[in-house]
């Protein structure tokens, strides 16, 4: 399986949402550049968009890494911002009418909440251009808020991003039905 990793934003150009000095940039790439060691039992073959800091804030070619790949899916990582720093958890987008994508964003959508702990905000649509270009299932995760104090400490601490990258490898897993092995084993 071939995973394109998009972890949002570029660095100086264009950061994303910013907080308590804390750029969306930052915290999306820690994350996504976990995920090959969390998912190294699979035999995910992984493609990420950027290693570091990027000189643009073009959109197209994130698509069009995954579509020049072939890509079986794609994932963009993002934290989300709201003026109320009260807002807080998690959501999913897909595109419109995308079936696939919309199984994909279920499977992460349980998974992250789940393991991070986080509020449910929902599987969600929406027109952006990584999901709208993508010619495989594609979806937008907004992993949790920045703007909000609890979630920028999940997302800022290395344990946050560590289970954020683990929680999308069990939503892989769950969305190309790769049964887990149990840690703990009964005996009769």
């Amino acid at each position: 399986m071939k995973i394109v990793i998009d972890p949002g934003h570029s660095g100086p150009v264009e950061p994303g949402a910013c907080a308590e000095g804390v750029q969306e940039c930052d915290v999306v790439l820690a994350i996504a550049k976990l995920l090959p060691e969390q998912c190294c039992e699979q035999g995910y073959e992984f493609l990420l968009t950027r290693s570091g800091d990027i000189m643009t804030d073009d959109l197209a070619f994130r698509a069009e890494v995954a579509n020049t790949n072939r890509a079986d899916v794609f994932i963009s990582i993002h934290t989300n911002s709201a003026a109320s720093p009260v807002a807080h958890g998690t959501e999913v987008y897909h595109y419109p009418g995308s079936v696939s994508g919309k199984q994909l964003a279920a499977c992460l959508q349980a998974r992250l909440v789940e393991e991070l702990g986080t509020a449910n905000r929902g599987v969600k649509e929406a027109n952006f251009q990584v999901l709208r270009e993508t010619d495989c299932p594609a979806v937008l995760v907004e992993v949790a808020f920045i703007s909000n104090e609890s979630d920028r400490q999940l997302l800022t601490s290395s344990a946050g991003q560590l289970t954020a990258a683990a929680a999308i490898d069990s939503g892989l897993a769950d969305y190309f039905g790769i049964r887990r092995i149990s840690a703990t084993r009964e005996y009769s």
